[in-house]
């Protein structure tokens, strides 16, 4: 596939900061087109970040609703506190958005309830971004509970 997808990144905190600088701007198939913290140094940093590895000036925000609301974005990963990813992850489902979401995924049931009706209403897919699931500890639980 040549074709990049323009991501937007919505959180740069520790968790975020490290998945843009080590992951995201090494990969050839994706073009961050916007990025986004609560805390205007963390979205300068990444707007930093974003011009020494490209060389282009992005959209840099405070405001999470920008990113998604831009032209520019085709879709977003979420890496924000992990109270807030349901409300941003349905606002971008329903501007046509798709998501990848770091986890804790939801806060409550209601949340989750809720993102499905978000997925449901728009066919927009949202994607738990969980890592840890294959990891030999998990499988081997999920293999005991198999097992009976």
């Amino acid at each position: 596939m040549n074709k990049k997808v323009k991501l937007g990144v919505i959180g740069l905190g520790c968790r975020g900061h490290g998945i843009l600088d080590g992951t995201l701007l090494k990969m050839e198939n994706v073009e961050i087109t916007g990025v986004c913290d609560l805390y205007q140094d963390r979205a300068d940093e990444g707007f930093r970040l974003v011009k020494q590895a490209t060389g282009k000036s992005v959209l840099c925000s405070t405001d999470y609703k920008d990113i998604i609301a831009s032209n520019d974005v085709e879709a977003v990963i979420v890496m924000t506190a992990w109270e807030s990813h349901i409300e941003i992850a349905i606002t971008a489902m329903k501007a046509g958005k798709p998501i990848g979401m770091e986890v804790g995924g939801a806060y409550s049931i209601e949340d989750c309830n809720n993102l499905i009706k978000a997925y449901e209403e728009t066919g927009i897919h949202c994607m738990m971004l969980e890592n840890c699931c294959y990891g030999r500890r998990e499988l081997m639980v999920l293999n005991m509970a198999r097992l009976g």
